[in-house]
C-alpha cells in the first residue's frame, strides 16, 4: 500500500468525487478536493485515469507544479507532504539507552 495525495480538478462533479473516495479513502484532506489516501499498484493505475483527478502523487514525484488552481492552504498541504517524504533524522543517542554514554541522565 501507498500513502497517495490526490488532487481533483476544481470542476470535479459530486458523483466523480464520490467514484474516487470509493477507490481511495481519504485519510486526511485539506479540502474537499486535496486528501491523503491509501492505495495499492492497481488502485493507482484507476485513479489516474479517473474524470476529475487532476494529480495522483506517491511522492517519488520530483516535484509539483502548482498549475492545479490551488489555494494557498491546499498548496502549503501539498508542499509539507512532499517535504516530509525521505527525510530521515538521525539523533545522536538513537536506539541507546538514556544513560548510556556519552548521554547524560535528565539530573546532571
Amino acid at each position: 500500500m501507498y500513502e497517495i495525495l490526490i488532487i481533483l480538478h476544481l470542476s470535479i462533479t459530486d458523483a466523480d468525487r464520490e467514484a474516487v473516495m470509493r477507490v481511495a479513502q481519504p485519510t486526511q484532506s485539506i479540502s474537499n478536493r486535496v486528501f491523503l489516501a491509501a492505495a495499492d499498484t492497481s488502485a493507482l493505475t484507476h485513479l489516474r485515469s479517473m474524470h476529475g483527478v487532476a494529480r495522483v502523487l506517491t511522492g517519488v514525484e520530483p516535484a509539483v507544479q502548482q498549475s492545479n488552481q490551488l489555494d494557498d492552504t491546499e498548496a502549503l498541504f501539498v508542499e509539507a507532504w512532499m517535504s516530509r517524504l525521505g527525510q530521515v533524522k538521525t539523533r545522536r543517542g538513537d536506539n541507546l539507552d538514556w544513560d548510556t554514554p556519552p548521554m547524560q541522565p535528565p539530573d546532571r
